[in-house]
């Protein structure tokens, strides 16, 4: 059933994506685009399950994560025109961390690597310029790797989970003044998930007609679990935080 709903996301989105790329020839108006790379810095509260281990309370703040972070990455990209708007964002977040368990009375050096993909893809009509309803789908990679490493030698272990959602929403945007920029956005979704949401609230500062600089608030929510025994895996958590985005607008 999960497998179905995944194939469902995908082709959803897919053709989505087709019939507003064939509609492009057709329009006459000028397309505008912004470009921006931006950082999420979140926290995390829900549930995950690993196999056996069974269901764990995961709830950690920014401060908590930030000693583990490797590397991250993100941005997104946006063409529009008076009657559509197709939009892409891509984030991506490396965790790691090494500890020393103690095993039968044996030291095991123990190294974690988390990485995490979020993969959006998706456009929508402009009801007027300053609202827009969307549909949007995105696609979610949790790579989970440990490395066990003691005086009898070593052993690694890998887990991978992906799955996709579909996503309808809307999204309200306006200048305030001269200068200030107001973005707000929200989603419910399903597909993989159970049940899905997204929310982002951006307040920027347009320095120029090329650069701006927004501060922001973002929320995802997922409910997500597959398997049973030692192939059982749950993800019920919402990550949320604070951001910042540098954006180039042509």
């Amino acid at each position: 059933m999960k497998n179905d709903l995944k194939r469902m996301t995908i082709a959803t989105v897919a053709i989505a994506m087709i019939t507003a790329l064939t509609a492009l020839p057709a329009l006459a108006e000028e397309w505008k685009y912004d470009a921006a790379l931006y950082g999420w810095f979140s926290g995390l509260d829900g549930t995950v399950g690993v196999g056996r281990l069974g269901d764990q309370p995961a709830e950690a703040s920014f401060s908590d994560l930030v000693g583990y972070l490797d590397f991250t990455a993100s941005g997104y990209f946006e063409a529009r025109n008076p009657k559509m708007v197709l939009m892409t964002d891509i984030y991506y977040v490396n965790l790691g961390a090494e500890r020393d368990v103690e095993i039968l009375k044996q030291t095991v050096k123990t190294d974690m690597d988390f990485s995490q993909w979020i993969l959006e893809l998706g456009g929508g009509y402009r009801v007027s310029e300053e609202f827009d309803v969307l549909l949007t789908g995105r696609y979610y990679i949790f790579d989970l790797g440990v490395t066990a490493s003691a005086i009898s030698g070593e052993k690694t272990s890998e887990d991978t989970h992906n799955w996709g959602d579909v996503f309808v929403g809307g999204r309200y945007h306006t200048v305030l003044g001269a200068k200030w920029l107001l973005s707000i956005r929200g989603d419910l979704g399903l597909g993989g998930s159970d049940f899905a949401w997204f929310g982002n609230a951006v307040v920027g500062y347009q320095f120029t007609e090329l650069f701006s600089l927004g501060l922001g608030y973002r929320v995802l929510s997922l409910d997500y679990e597959t398997g049973a025994d030692a192939d059982y895996f749950k993800y019920d958590v919402t990550t949320d935080g604070i951001g910042l985005e540098a954006k180039f607008s042509f």
